[in-house]
């Protein structure tokens, strides 16, 4: 949940001052919207709000399944953090810059923003196959194809009453 406040607590400001005339005409098309605003709202707020909600939820969904490792949870809150703001803030630098969206660059105008922000997004990629990994493992490889199976039993129905057909007089 922390992870998240950053990321909207970054992200708000980001979007304040593209609000500003002088700064949207400076800035409009440009990477800093793209990064230092949407990505950094999505990557680190939504998402990392989103992964501390299904780290709670995760034994009441999966009756009280352990998670298969908490430091490998931990592994992944910090690189995906770190990965998330250090992409958005490097490539939103670019943009401060002049680098614009949907352009191609050949001569390496931006190569050093972008360099970094590809590292840190590399960490967002590790992070996530940490997760994926964890997850997978806790439920184990037959757990996780019984999710995609029929049920067996009629478990899944307790509580639903059958359909009765009403009588025609």
């Amino acid at each position: 949940m922390l992870g998240g406040l950053v990321g909207f607590g970054l992200a708000v400001p980001a979007g304040i001052i593209q609000a500003d005339m002088g700064m949207n005409r400076v800035l409009h098309n440009t990477q800093w919207i793209s990064f230092a605003h949407f990505h950094m709202a999505l990557i680190v707020g939504l998402y990392m709000t989103l992964y501390s909600a299904l780290y709670v939820l995760w034994p009441l969904v999966t009756n009280n399944t352990k998670l298969f490792s908490k430091k490998l949870t931990w592994a992944h809150f910090w690189l995906y953090l770190i990965g998330g703001l250090g992409m958005g803030a490097f490539v939103g630098m670019a943009g401060l810059d002049g680098m614009l969206r949907r352009h191609m660059y050949v001569n390496g105008e931006f190569s050093t923003w972008m360099i970094l922000g590809a590292v840190f997004g590399s960490m967002v990629l590790i992070a996530w196959f940490i997760f994926l990994f964890n997850i997978v493992m806790s439920v184990g490889l037959k757990g996780l194809v019984a999710i995609f199976m029929p049920a067996k039993d009629n478990i899944a129905t307790v509580g639903l009453e059958e359909e009765t057909q009403v009588a025609k007089a």
